[in-house]
């Protein structure tokens, strides 16, 4: 923990001054809770994730300069205070507790940002998620701590794709260019033969539906092998086109070990496949623009653990900023937190969310939002409301599964909702 250090000696070398270049830095903005000064606190965080100054390297070489790799504190604002405890006691046996600095009771709440030279990890969604979070919820003198945002220079984003398609592709390819996109995933997730699914997801499609989607869930199982589950969902697709003169989409579930999870990508699209399904805190960050690379698939980025990295206010990642991290390694699809476009949501977090989707990010497209978690027919309007538009899919199991006229009927009242609304 290069943190125990906390002397004033070396700190000019990781503040932030006029001479340095922002076009070499990345920079992350946190929300904390410190029982040592904030200030000093964010100095700590630069020093724990760059390059810490020691006499190690002076025995080496005392003229090397660190410099250029120390992470720089930006800016840092001072909220208030708090003696609410978030997170069990936690000391270690180093000086930081021994200086002064640390207050034995209550705690100073900040704002900081810390600019990380882009030198560190080179254009590595993986390597710049380890700088900028790295063990910094570990550091004991903290009570809380929030990573709300990073922003990159477009020197930075111009060497990542972003999605291959993004919304205009997919919406492209299914021909829904204006209106939402309406996709089933698979319920029950576990336990169905893939005979069973394809009955489910025949009667899905013929009602109105663009879309069938593996769940996370639904894997490679002796009960639905995927080999053969994917040949038999995308002739399913195939053929419901034929019989509804509208174009169908399949999205496979890929989420595996990392070399099973080529092998199952290779398989999906040499079937034809329209997207895969992956889980970057699972999978990586890289993955989505790996899968799309080697396969020229859409990939859905699935919100797998993301609530145990998001959802409390004051520890963690932003809702925001793992999606913002998604798009930017070519998440096509992006699921949005289960209560979104309900009343239940915070404003400004929605709002965030959806920008961290759609909102400028260079030459980066935008990626498609999906909102889940029991939508309904009758909330449509509600929906197109929160999003601003129609450019989003809405997956949706229950409404259609406890529709009293069956699964069909279940998936053609979102259709004709569509058309009431239009109709208007």
């Amino acid at each position: 923990m290069g943190s125990e250090s906390l002397d004033n000696e070396d700190i000019q070398l990781y503040i932030w001054h006029d001479g340095l270049d922002p076009n070499k830095y990345v920079e992350a903005t946190y929300y904390f809770e410190s029982a040592i000064s904030p200030e000093i606190t964010a100095v700590a965080m630069a020093k724990e994730q760059s390059a810490l100054i020691s006499g190690g390297i002076a025995s080496i070489d005392p003229a090397y300069n660190l410099s250029p790799y120390t992470a720089r504190v930006t800016s840092v604002q001072l909220l208030g205070e708090t003696t609410n405890t978030t997170l069990p006691f936690y000391r270690l046996s180093i000086p930081v507790y021994s200086t002064g600095v640390y207050r034995e009771e209550g705690y100073w709440c900040a704002n900081a940002k810390i600019s990380f030279p882009i030198a560190n990890f080179g254009p590595s969604l993986t390597n710049l998620w380890s700088a900028a979070g790295g063990e910094l919820h570990r550091l004991g003198f903290l009570n809380a701590l929030k990573l709300l945002d990073i922003d990159a220079p477009k020197s930075f984003l111009s060497q990542l794709s972003g999605p291959r398609y993004g919304i205009p592709g997919v919406k492209s390819q299914l021909q829904t260019e204006n209106r939402p996109i309406f996709c089933r995933s698979t319920r029950p997730a576990v336990g169905l033969t893939t005979e069973m699914m394809l009955k489910i997801n025949e009667a899905v499609l013929r009602g109105g539906f663009d879309a069938i989607k593996d769940d996370e869930l639904t894997c490679d199982t002796p009960l639905s092998p995927f080999t053969a589950r994917i040949k038999m969902m995308v002739n399913l697709v195939r053929r419901m086109e034929d019989e509804t003169g509208e174009r169908k989409y399949y999205i496979a579930n890929i989420i595996a070990s990392p070399l099973r999870t080529l092998e199952l990508a290779d398989a999906a699209a040499e079937v034809g496949a329209n997207a895969v399904l992956v889980s970057t805190l699972l999978q990586g960050f890289e993955i989505a623009g790996e899968i799309a690379q080697r396969t020229g698939l859409a990939v859905l980025c699935h919100n797998s653990w993301h609530d145990a990295l998001c959802r409390h206010p004051r520890f963690g990642v932003s809702h925001a900023l793992h999606f913002k991290m998604q798009r930017i390694s070519g998440a096509d699809m992006i699921m949005l937190p289960g209560d979104f476009a309900t009343d239940y949501i915070d404003q400004g977090e929605a709002k965030d969310c959806l920008s961290a989707c759609i909102g400028s990010l260079g030459d980066i497209q935008p990626s498609l939002p999906i909102i889940a978690g029991g939508k309904r027919a009758s909330h449509l309007r509600q929906y197109l409301a929160a999003i601003g538009g129609t450019d989003f899919m809405i997956i949706a199991a229950t409404a259609l599964d406890t529709h009293p006229e069956g699964i069909e009927a279940g998936a053609r009242a979102f259709r004709e909702a569509w058309l009431e609304i239009t109709a208007r």
